[in-house]
């Protein structure tokens, strides 16, 4: 193949980053090196093993980065018409998919102890990397991985096949070259299946990628396509949520005055588009109701002995949760800049309150949002940390606490175009905020009750200086015009 087309297939990923934004990318890097410099600097000893573990995950990142952009530019139209391209694209995608394969199973191998064969490490990572390239074309998979480990163990499926795992054992270590060179046989097909032709199935399965990928590129800088970017299924799944926000629409209308109420009330479902309290709220009850079957299928299938674990995870459970609590009230000012048209419409809308009075109503109509989640979050992590026995993940409610007030509380008129780093800033804030609480709490044993209260006076003169500023500031809408 030709080095030039080569370079250029390889490399457009990197030449297509966004060069206006890179401190996102350079603050990203910047934790991960001193994450790691933490590790090493806790456990030296292991000094050896973390930095070849990361160097792994390094190089699986380069493999996801390389094997979106090869499948972006593997267009219908391009394939079917531009001489050697589909040939000069399978070539990039499987040099890639080896290279890196080998150079994952060799650092652990090298690096790491009572490791396998370095045969089995590099059949593991080949498969490792040919699932991470379908499970980006098709998000299916994902849920395959969330619930596919409970059901297998649960349901027995791992003693009826223990026979068969038997053999394919025996196999192995009888004939490791031949099943290896199979299996890589195997998984190369697997990857150059990935791309297609410019047939009927490529188009269908093009127009699958391309929307999930526009609908990922699109939440980074706050704008949300909602479940219909999932396709079929998740028209089928968005549709609850489009009847209940349309019967409020409904409602809205028909109970319409020129009060300041009512019309917060029909400009907040403009304003907040999918992050409307109405969505979060049913999102909060199905992921409940996903909560709770996942939990009682577990129970149901591994008894007490799930115990253990559930304590183990809690911390984890506890991020998992914050996260989906706190981070769509967050996501509030990205959306007034995403609805910024409409609000020229909305200002003319009988009572809508002007100057002064619109800045506090639409800081009031986030914060009264951004609160509610915050107490509902807290409350659900204040069962959690009881069902665990864990106090200490209180903390991640007390750090996020001060972002409502410092994050929300900014004047909307000079906002900018959300970007990347802009959507990942408050999320990682209050991320590391808790953090940051649970090691004081550990390290200096300072009360639950002290951090607390740390919280809330922080929250409280940060949200009064900086309602002052908004208070102060031209009229919130339209957002950004003074950019």
């Amino acid at each position: 193949m030709n080095t030039a087309a080569y370079n250029q297939l390889l490399l457009a990923f990197w030449r297509q980053r966004d060069r206006e934004s890179p401190w996102g990318r350079r603050a990203m890097f910047a934790l991960a090196v001193l994450g790691l410099a933490l590790s090493i600097y806790l456990v030296p000893q292991l000094t050896a093993p973390l930095l070849a573990v990361a160097a792994a995950l390094v190089l699986m990142s380069l493999w996801t980065a390389i094997i979106i952009s090869l499948m972006q530019q593997n267009h219908p139209h391009v394939a079917r018409c531009v001489p050697r391209h589909l040939r000069q694209t399978l070539e990039t995608a499987l040099v890639s998919w080896a290279t890196l394969s080998l150079a994952c199973a060799a650092l652990l191998w090298f690096f790491l102890q009572k490791m396998p064969s370095f045969e089995l490490l590099l059949l593991g990572a080949a498969a490792l990397l040919t699932f991470l390239g379908w499970a980006l074309r098709e998000w299916q998979l994902w849920l395959v991985i969330s619930i596919g480990p409970v059901l297998f163990f649960g349901t027995g499926l791992d003693r009826r096949l223990a026979p068969f795992v038997a053999a394919v054992r025996e196999l192995w270590l009888a004939q490791p070259l031949t099943l290896l060179g199979l299996s890589l046989l195997v998984l190369g097909w697997a990857v150059a299946s990935l791309f297609g032709k410019g047939d009927d199935a490529h188009r269908a399965s093009y127009t699958r990628f391309d929307r999930i990928r526009r609908a990922s590129e699109d939440s980074m800088r706050g704008k949300y396509a909602g479940a219909g970017a999932f396709g079929e299924a998740g028209k089928w799944l968005s549709r609850p949520f489009e009847l209940a926000l349309s019967g409020w629409q409904r409602y809205a209308v028909s109970r319409a005055e020129p009060t300041l109420p009512s019309v917060m009330r029909r400009a907040e479902i403009v304003l907040h588009g999918r992050q409307h309290w109405l969505y979060q709220s049913l999102g909060i009850v199905l992921g409940l109701v996903i909560a709770a079957l996942s939990f009682m299928l577990a129970f149901a299938l591994a008894g007490q002995g799930l115990q253990e674990n559930w304590t183990k995870g809690a911390y984890g459970m506890a991020i998992g949760m914050a996260s989906m609590g706190f981070n769509p009230a967050f996501g509030l000012p990205n959306m007034l800049w995403h609805s910024r048209r409409e609000q020229a419409l909305l200002r003319l809308l009988p009572g809508m309150p002007q100057g002064v009075a619109l800045n506090r109503a639409v800081a009031w109509t986030q914060l009264r949002h951004a609160l509610c989640a915050w107490a509902l979050t807290t409350a659900g992590l204040g069962l959690l940390a009881w069902a665990a026995g864990e106090a200490a993940l209180m903390c991640m409610g007390f750090g996020a606490l001060p972002l409502c007030a410092g994050w929300l509380l900014r004047p909307p008129s000079r906002m900018k175009a959300p970007t990347a780093w802009a959507t990942i800033a408050p999320v990682m804030a209050f991320i590391f905020g808790g953090w940051g609480m649970y090691a004081l709490h550990l390290m200096l044993h300072l009360p639950l009750l002290v951090l607390a209260s740390l919280s809330l006076v922080t929250s409280v003169a940060l949200g009064a200086w900086r309602w002052r500023a908004l208070v102060a500031a031209p009229a919130a809408l339209p957002a950004g015009r003074l950019a």
